[in-house]
């Protein structure tokens, strides 16, 4: 049941690559470093280097992953002058960019590449996608040879992870979180979050928020708004339609949310799109 949830979200996530790289160092000592905006995946195609992660120092040797979720103090060095290859990249993976699904995965600081000679490939060929500019094709096999990365990492990853339950979010609040996140137009209240789980609404909303981020009725009015703006970037659908589609009543409550976390109107949002 989980995992069926996960998978569901994890379908409705967006990847965005931030920045990537190929480094060869001789030296290296990144002390009490923090990452906030993004995710730093490093694997190390040849020679040696250090993680410490609160106490716990590892040794990060060729065909390693490194992994460093957002907020996460942590030293990385090297202790000889043997030159060492990196290849890493910074990305988010975040639905309606408000909801990082990684946590979910429980994923290792550092782990082994089972099938490197495949990872190292498609980082050649994710590389070379650059090199071209903007022309068509290779945007499209950029972000498929980003999101085969993805694949080739979290593969690993999710076979390494300890077999525990511990500190994942229960399969309760997974489902309303999926609800929330793939029904925008649906009308929610915290009452009936709560009635659905059978728990007091107060729990429920401070519960939802420790584990997510935010309450449920702050993210469904946030993924209501994300939806709404790539509607109307689309130029598809009329205000009116738009409204009406996201649950709301009247055009006057959605302009005034909408104005809220915008700051325009989205009359005005949707002229930035106008041909």
């Amino acid at each position: 049941m989980k995992d069926d949830i996960i998978s569901s979200l994890l379908e409705t996530a967006e990847l965005k690559v931030l920045q990537f790289d190929i480094h060869r160092l001789r030296a290296m000592n990144y002390r009490k470093r923090t990452f906030r905006q993004f995710y730093m995946m490093t694997y190390v195609k040849k020679g040696s280097a250090k993680l410490k992660v609160r106490d716990q120092v590892y040794d990060i040797d060729p065909g390693t992953v490194i992994f460093i979720p957002t907020f996460l103090e942590h030293d990385q060095y090297k202790d000889s002058d043997e030159e060492t290859e990196f290849l890493w990249w910074h990305f988010t993976y975040k639905i309606h960019n408000l909801i990082d699904v990684l946590p979910l995965l429980q994923i290792p600081y550092i782990y082994p590449l089972r099938n490197y000679e495949k990872f190292e490939a498609v980082f050649d060929e994710f590389m070379r996608t650059t090199s071209k500019g903007g022309h068509l094709p290779s945007i499209i096999l950029h972000k498929a040879k980003s999101l085969e990365l993805l694949y080739l990492l979290l593969d690993n990853a999710v076979g390494h992870a300890e077999p525990s339950d511990s500190g994942r979010p229960a399969d309760s609040f997974l489902s309303i979180l999926l609800k929330i996140v793939t029904q925008p137009g649906a009308s929610l209240t915290l009452k009936d979050i709560a009635d659905e789980l059978h728990m007091n609404p107060t729990y429920v909303s401070n519960h939802f928020k420790e584990m997510f981020g935010k309450s449920p009725i702050m993210l469904h009015r946030e993924i209501k708004i994300a939806k709404a703006k790539a509607l109307l970037e689309t130029r598809e659908m009329n205000i009116t339609e738009i409204s009406r589609m996201l649950g709301f009543n009247d055009i006057q409550t959605f302009t005034r949310l909408f104005k809220k976390y915008t700051g325009i109107s989205p009359g005005q949002y949707k002229s930035l799109f106008d041909l």
